[in-house]
């Protein structure tokens, strides 16, 4: 096959909805586009004229798994604009939430999304009841991630304690004991989740731009933010290097980092800050002959696996120092004031920005949000436009399932269906 239109329609595996459109001739790609289709939602738009109290809720909304990233990295920026200097405290127990975030949303993606095309089924609906144990080790690493959320948060979807400068309430020592517990029992299902995983990695490599916070720790909340072809820049100077486009066939923006497409994500994170991970990660890395960094977005799935083991011991270190210094300590005061702030973190699918521009009694003048589903679509697109020639020799069934497993290996947002709908061939 040498020319053929192709058309993805309704993909369920992203923040709404969203289709690709492919037109191949003469084995050269002349169109490619990742259209998303899903209503606009005026996030930005709908937190003006609130108060900053309000907002972080409100943002919490975007998505449901990454839903404790919106509120955190809005509470950062809000802390940025009163000058808010945190405790050691406070910083450590929502780095721990970041890890409990990423547990789960990893291990649904790899378990319920992934692995289905790998094992050659159309979901885990259709799992052999040999290959039930799977499904179970996936629900126990997720399981883990919830509880660290309902414990350390309130609760597990939309946490609740999150304050400007603290929490309203903290876990107990019990709570802390427990979850300890969880993560020591969750190590054997995290080392086999790297085995398994380690054996589904396509052969398709791009040379593109990686972005990430960078930093001495593999921290999720800390850093500067650096790209693969040696950018550092200053969080609240982000937009002097990504610049978002509107493209006529999306209702959603793409995003470009100094002039080119770019990724963020699990991947990103290793390429660039894999020396900062714990050592027993780096030994899964040298033991599985896995090659960082990396220029294959199929590589994204075997880091988010890696990094459900970063996760783990990193709760436990966190774990372990708060028993010694966790105290009843009340939020930070500070006085409400005008200016713009901007936060930045690492949310499970990569790069989260909030910037909110505040009147002098902490109401919201201006909003901006940069996902990172968002900022993968360009990439995605120029992925697909290299990868779909070097298919073109498989039957057309084929070639629709490798595109699918291109796309879902960025992992775009989940808050939808877990399974592509029939594809229509044009």
């Amino acid at each position: 096959m040498h020319s053929c239109d192709i058309s993805l329609n309704n993909i369920t595996k992203i923040e709404g909805h969203a289709h690709l459109n492919l037109k191949v001739r003469r084995g050269k790609v002349r169109k490619v586009q990742f259209i998303v289709s899903e209503n606009n939602r005026f996030f930005e738009k709908m937190v003006l004229g609130k108060s900053y109290e309000d907002v972080p809720s409100m943002v919490g909304r975007i998505c449901g798994f990454c839903s404790t990233a919106h509120i955190v990295t809005a509470f950062e920026a809000f802390e940025k604009v009163f000058k808010v200097e945190n405790t050691i405290q406070t910083g450590l127990l929502r780095e721990l939430l970041y890890h409990g975030m990423n547990l789960k949303s990893h291990a649904l993606h790899l378990y319920m999304l992934v692995l289905p095309d790998y094992l050659g089924k159309e979901s885990v609906l259709e799992f052999s009841k040999s290959q039930h144990e799977l499904i179970h080790q996936g629900l126990r690493l997720k399981k883990v991630g919830t509880e660290i959320l309902r414990l350390a948060g309130g609760r597990a979807y939309h946490t609740l304690r999150l304050r400007v400068g603290g929490f309203s309430k903290l876990p107990t020592m019990e709570e802390l004991d427990y979850l300890y517990d969880l993560l020591e029992k969750a190590k054997k299902d995290a080392n086999e989740c790297i085995s398994l995983f380690s054996k589904y990695l396509p052969k398709f490599e791009r040379k593109t731009e990686y972005v990430a916070l960078i930093g001495t720790d593999y921290c999720f909340l800390c850093g500067t933010i650096g790209s693969s072809n040696g950018i550092c820049v200053a969080e609240e100077d982000y937009l002097k290097h990504l610049k978002e486009f509107v493209v006529p066939y999306s209702t959603a923006k793409i995003a470009e980092f100094a002039g080119k497409e770019y990724m963020v994500g699990a991947l990103a994170r290793i390429n660039l800050n894999g020396k900062a991970m714990k050592k027993e990660v780096k030994n899964k890395i040298k033991e599985f002959k896995l090659k960082f960094p990396n220029e294959s977005p199929f590589y994204n799935n075997i880091s988010q696996a890696l990094e459900i083991l970063q996760s783990i011991l990193a709760s436990q270190e966190i774990i372990d120092e708060l028993r010694s210094r966790l105290r009843n300590e009340k939020p930070v005061k500070f006085k409400v004031r005008a200016g713009t702030g901007v936060g930045v973190t690492e949310a499970p699918r990569g790069t989260l920005y909030h910037q909110y521009s505040l009147n002098s009694s902490g109401r919201v003048t201006d909003a901006s949000i940069v996902v990172p589903t968002n900022q993968n679509n360009h990439n995605i697109e120029e992925d697909i436009r290299v990868y779909a020639p070097q298919l073109l020799k498989l039957p057309k069934p084929k070639i629709e399932l490798e595109l699918e497993k291109l796309i879902r290996a960025y992992d775009p947002c989940i808050s939808c269906a877990t399974h592509f709908l029939k594809v229509k061939w044009e």
